[in-house]
């Protein structure tokens, strides 16, 4: 009897599990805010700053008339900010119980992420500003201060109350909710990495130009905000979400 021989055949390939996501982080991430460092530094040789903040500030009363007033100060400086901190709590809390949830271990990475991201970046904002030493804009004579005004690696030279005002805290607890573009993107839901991701800048942006119409930041402040923020966020992603092992298996798919 003739037996027909079988051809050798070489397995498929198994191909990775699209939740592991890409193995690198992408070169935009770095190279856009790049651009924008260069962009930062270039703006400290101009006006910028102090044109931006005089649309809001009143040369007759000597004041930021929108300092006290209910929006800017109620609504925009602090219960925006609470929600975000109550976000940030929920997210924690979610996390927490995936390890008393069964159910729920297979979110634990993403949460894991979310909460890290949420709590560090703006974490790292507010201890920078308690080492930068720059003052607020009500600090300068030219806004109804008392201090000459500097530019912001500029030395101040002459004694000085220690300055509380950059990076812009609260711009940042806006720019958190870039955290959601991250987890998006490792989900390849892209459209709506996306619109996450513009929706964490307008709320940055938004909260930071509230700030900077009460005289509190320049414009240069809520944009470094923004970028310190984002390198944040990548440097978190690349620690629970880049695989660093034979098997592909990320740090997030290990907890």
């Amino acid at each position: 009897m003739a037996y027909k021989a079988i051809p050798h055949t070489t397995p498929a390939a198994v191909p990775v599990d699209a939740g592991v996501g890409a193995a690198t982080v992408p070169w935009r991430w770095l190279l856009v805010p790049l651009a924008v460092l260069a962009g930062l530094i270039a703006m400290e040789h101009t006006s910028i700053d102090l044109v931006i903040s005089r649309w809001f500030y009143d040369g007759a009363l000597h004041d930021f008339p929108l300092r006290y007033t209910f929006f800017f100060d109620s609504v925009l400086h602090h219960w925006t900010k609470y929600l975000v901190i109550l976000t940030t709590c929920m997210i924690i809390a979610g996390l927490i119980l995936t390890w008393v949830i069964p159910a729920l271990a297979r979110w634990r990475g993403t949460l894991l992420f979310l909460a890290l991201a949420m709590v560090l970046a703006p974490l790292t904002v507010s201890l920078l500003k308690l080492v930068t030493d720059r003052p607020c804009p009500w600090d300068f004579v030219e806004f109804g201060g008392l201090e000459p005004y500097t530019h912001l690696f500029q030395f101040r030279g002459t004694a000085h109350a220690r300055g509380l005002c950059f990076p812009a805290g609260h711009a940042a607890t806006g720019f958190a909710l870039m955290a959601f573009f991250f987890v998006f993107h490792h989900e390849h839901r892209h459209a709506l990495a996306r619109s996450a991701l513009l929706a964490g800048i307008l709320a940055g942006v938004l909260l930071g130009v509230g700030r900077i119409a009460q005289g509190a930041h320049f414009m240069s402040h809520v944009l470094w905000s923004g970028l310190l923020c984002w390198l944040v966020m990548v440097a978190v992603y690349a620690a629970l979400f880049i695989p660093r092992s034979s098997d592909r298996r990320s740090l997030a798919d290990r907890i």
